[in-house]
């Protein structure tokens, strides 16, 4: 098979330009898409002619995860292709912009911050940033909705959906046992970390995901697979998965530790922890700061070493003196 050729678009983001990958074949799929701006739109189609293909010769687009960079062109690209669209069928409504959907994440949103102590003359810029990031995607529908373990036939190969919640309730890579490529979107970048991303309960759920705690466990999946290139959303192709895996492992629980030694000296709040380790928390930064950092909590309380609770309706931990 030829391996996957990388787009590279640009995304008004912190994080950077996007791969966007085209799978050729006789049926050309691509893999994510760039956000919904003209920039990225050119880039997409300057990318797709050098390689002789056009965005009306799509057949296939798969996203990876409903984030904007990586499924913002998308409703653009389907009405101007026959493609049809994948993606994790927990991202079917997000990818939707269902209102209804929509309001209920912000909302949590609102509260999970304020509860996690993020200061109240912060909170509007997160909610700006929120707004800004929604603005560079458009509503797309999803013609199939996949579960872990479904096979694609795409650029003349066969591809496993690895469902690889974290980053993303809804994250999927794709692995091709045959050719050792695996398309990791978000899930493993070679020269950052993947940030585990704070979500509202799944559909039918009470509980929030514990997105680091499930992150960890994905990349482990992800470890064992017999792996040649990896193909990332963001920056260079990785050959060495594993070693790589065993890096984001070891940060994770040093962090934790950190954190922990942290908690012996008095209670915190997550977004007291945060600033100790992340500056400028403004914005869409304090969002994803304070993510982590509970992601962390999450795993110190599951190990016994944290307990929580509410102080005039705001989370604070304290080590319970486990180790």
């Amino acid at each position: 098979m030829r391996q996957p050729h990388a787009i590279v678009v640009p995304t008004p983001f912190p994080v950077g330009p996007i791969n966007v990958y085209l799978l050729e074949g006789p049926e050309p799929a691509l893999v994510d898409t760039g956000p919904n701006t003209d920039e990225a739109m050119t880039s997409l189609q300057n990318g797709l002619a050098e390689r002789g293909q056009t965005l009306a010769g799509i057949r296939h687009l798969v996203i990876s995860h409903a984030h904007p960079d990586h499924y913002g062109l998308a409703a653009r690209i389907a009405a101007e292709s026959e493609a049809k669209v994948y993606s994790h069928r927990y991202n079917v409504e997000l990818l939707a912009s269902d209102q209804a959907i929509i309001k209920d994440w912000g909302d949590y949103y609102v509260q999970a911050l304020l509860g996690a102590g993020l200061p109240s003359s912060l909170l509007a810029g997160t909610v700006r940033a929120f707004s800004t990031a929604s603005s560079y995607h458009q509503p797309v529908g999803v013609d199939a909705a996949l579960d872990d373990g479904a096979v694609l036939s795409l650029g003349g190969d066969v591809w496993e959906v690895i469902h690889t919640p974290g980053h993303a309730s809804g994250h999927i890579c794709l692995y091709s046992g045959q050719s050792g490529h695996l398309l990791s979107g978000d899930h493993l970048l070679r020269d950052i970390s993947s940030n585990p991303i704070l979500e509202p309960p799944l559909p039918g759920e009470v509980k929030r995901p514990r997105s680091l705690a499930q992150y960890l466990r994905s990349l482990e999946r992800v470890a064992a697979l017999e792996v040649a290139v990896t193909w990332p959303g963001h920056g260079a192709p990785i050959t060495d998965h594993r070693q790589l895996i065993a890096r984001r492992l070891r940060f994770h629980r040093r962090r934790a530790n950190q954190i922990a030694t942290l908690l012996s000296a008095q209670p915190r709040t997550a977004y007291q922890i945060a600033t100790t380790y992340f500056s400028a928390l403004q914005g869409m930064q304090a969002f994803l700061a304070v993510s982590e950092v509970i992601g962390h909590l999450d795993i110190l309380e599951q190990e016994g070493r944290v307990s929580s609770g509410l102080t005039d309706g705001i989370l604070f931990y304290a080590l319970t003196g486990e180790r």
